[in-house]
C-alpha cells in the first residue's frame, strides 16, 4: 500500500512520532466508551428503585450485554485488521450512542436487553479493548507495554466518570443522563476517531516506535549488559511463524490465554457490576458508592501508566503482582461486608484499581509476544469472547446469589479461586519462552 499524501501531511504537523497521536485518541475514545459501559452499576440502583425488578433479572441486562460484548470480540478483531480504525471506531460510537438513546426511553426489561445487547455490547467492543490493543501493537514494539499502558488508561479510568454521572442522574434523572452520554459520543468521539486514526505506521511512511527502536541484541552482541530492558527472541521458530486464528487455535498457549480471560471475567463481573449496590445496601449513600467506584478508576489509571513494568521485569512476574492485588481487594471487600466499616472500601479501591489497571497492558503485551502479526486482532478478539462470557456469568451469578441469600458475601468469596486460576493460566501461557525481557540486572 502506498502512503497517502494527505496522511503524510497530517503526520508532519506533529513534532513527535505519530504513534503517540494514535495512543492519545485511543485513550479518549476508550474512556468515553467504557465510561458508558461501566456506568451500569450507577444506573443499576436507579433501575431497581424505579422498576422494582429482582437483582438477578436487572443484572441480566449487563450480563446479556457482556456476553454479546464477548462474542463481538472476534468480528471486532477481524474488522480492525480488515477495514481499519477510521471506519470501525466512528461506526461503533454511533452504535453505542443508539444504545444510550434506547435506554433513555426504555420502560420494559427487554428494551434494555436490546440497548445493551444489540447496541452497546457490540459498539463498545468494536471501539474497545480488542481493536485498540491490536492497533497499538502495530505502532509499537520495544515500547509496546508503555504505549498500551497509556492507551488502555481509557479502559479503566471510566469509573472516574461514575461520580459526575451520579450527579447528573441526581440533577436531571437517569434518562436524561443516557441522552447526554449519547450526545458526547456523536459530537466528540465520532469526528475525532474518523479524522486522526490510522492502521499502521507505513501508511504515513513511518516505522514502528518511530523508526528508532533498538534491536534486542545490540548490547549483548557487543558483550556488555543492556543499558535498559530489551526483548530477546528465545524461540525464533515460534516468533517467525505467521500466526493466524486457525493456527493459534491449535496451541496450548492460546487456550491458556483464553483461560486467563474467562477467569478474570467471572471475578470482575461478580464484583464490579454490583459494587454500588453492595455499598448502598450497607447504608452508605449513592455518592459515597460512586466515589469509591471513581477512586478505583483513578488508581486503575495509575496502574495502566505502570504498564512499562512488564517491559522491564517480565510479563509473568508483573501479572503475579496483579493477582495479589486482586486477592487483596477481595479480602478488603469481604471485611467491609462482614463488619460494615468504611475504611476497607478505600483499601479495596486502591488494590483492585491498581491491579485492574496494570493487568490489561501486561496481559495484552504477553499475548502480543506470542501471536503478534497481521491477524493479531482476530486472535485477541477470539480469546476475548471468554472475557465477555465470564463477565456475564459473574454479573448474573452475583445477583442470583444475593436473591438467594440476601447478601453479596458468597458472591465475593467465590472470586478467590477464579483469580488464582487466572494467574496459573498466565504462567501456562509462558510468553517468556518466546520473547524474554532482558534487563541490566538479568544479563549474564
Amino acid at each position: 500500500m502506498s502512503p497517502n499524501p494527505l496522511s503524510k501531511s497530517i503526520a508532519s504537523y506533529f513534532p513527535f512520532y505519530y504513534g503517540w497521536v494514535i495512543v492519545t485518541v485511543s485513550l479518549v475514545s476508550l474512556m468515553v466508551a467504557y465510561g458508558i459501559w461501566w456506568s451500569f452499576p450507577v444506573f443499576y440502583v436507579s433501575m431497581l428503585e424505579e422498576f422494582g425488578w429482582s437483582r438477578a433479572g436487572t443484572a441480566a441486562i449487563f450480563a446479556i450485554g457482556s456476553i454479546v460484548y464477548g462474542f463481538g470480540s472476534l468480528p471486532a478483531g477481524a474488522l480492525i485488521d480488515r477495514i481499519g480504525p477510521r471506519k470501525l471506531l466512528p461506526a461503533a460510537a454511533v452504535l453505542v450512542a443508539g444504545g444510550c438513546l434506547i435506554s433513555s426511553a426504555a420502560v420494559e426489561k427487554w428494551h434494555f436487553y436490546v440497548s445493551y445487547g444489540g447496541f452497546m455490547g457490540i459498539g463498545t467492543i468494536c471501539m474497545g479493548y480488542v481493536p485498540i490493543s491490536a492497533l497499538i501493537s502495530n505502532w509499537f514494539v520495544q515500547r509496546r507495554g508503555k504505549a498500551l499502558g497509556i492507551a488502555l488508561v481509557g479502559n479503566v479510568a471510566p469509573p472516574l466518570l461514575a461520580y459526575p454521572i451520579q450527579e447528573l442522574i441526581s440533577l436531571a434523572g437517569w434518562r436524561a443522563a443516557y441522552a447526554v452520554l449519547a450526545a458526547v459520543l456523536l459530537i466528540f468521539v465520532v469526528p475525532l476517531t474518523g479524522f486522526f486514526m490510522r492502521t499502521r505506521p507505513r501508511e504515513l511512511g513511518l516505522e514502528p516506535d518511530g523508526g528508532g527502536a533498538r534491536k534486542s541484541g545490540d548490547d549483548r552482541s557487543e558483550g556488555r549488559p543492556p543499558e535498559r530492558a530489551v526483548q530477546e527472541v528465545v524461540n525464533p521458530q515460534w516468533a517467525e511463524t505467521a500466526w493466524d486464528l486457525p493456527r493459534s487455535l491449535k496451541t496450548f498457549q492460546f487456550w491458556s490465554l483464553t483461560g486467563v480471560m474467562f477467569t478474570l471475567g467471572i471475578g470482575n463481573g461478580a464484583i464490579m457490576s454490583h459494587l454500588v449496590a453492595m455499598v448502598v445496601d450497607l447504608g452508605r449513600s449513592r455518592e459515597i458508592a460512586a466515589f469509591i467506584f471513581s477512586l478505583a478508576g483513578l488508581t486503575a489509571a495509575a496502574g495502566r501508566l505502570s504498564g512499562f513494568l512488564s517491559d522491564r521485569f517480565g510479563r509473568e512476574m508483573i501479572f503475579t503482582l496483579v493477582t495479589f492485588l486482586y486477592l487483596a481487594s477481595v479480602l478488603a471487600l469481604i471485611f467491609f461486608l462482614n463488619n460494615g466499616q468504611t475504611w476497607p472500601l478505600y483499601l479495596y479501591a486502591l488494590s483492585f484499581g491498581f491491579g485492574y489497571g496494570l493487568g490489561s497492558p501486561t496481559l495484552t503485551s504477553g499475548a502480543a509476544d506470542l501471536f503478534i502479526g497481521r491477524s493479531f486482532g482476530s486472535i485477541l478478539g477470539f480469546s476475548n469472547i471468554a472475557l465477555g462470557v465470564g463477565q456475564g456469568i459473574g454479573a448474573w451469578a452475583g445477583g442470583a446469589i444475593f436473591d438467594g441469600t440476601g447478601s453479596y458475601s458468597w458472591a465475593v468469596w467465590m472470586t478467590i479461586p477464579f483469580y488464582a486460576l487466572m494467574c496459573a493460566f498466565f504462567w501456562f501461557m509462558a510468553p517468556r519462552k518466546v520473547r524474554r525481557i532482558i534487563t541490566p540486572f538479568s544479563w549474564r
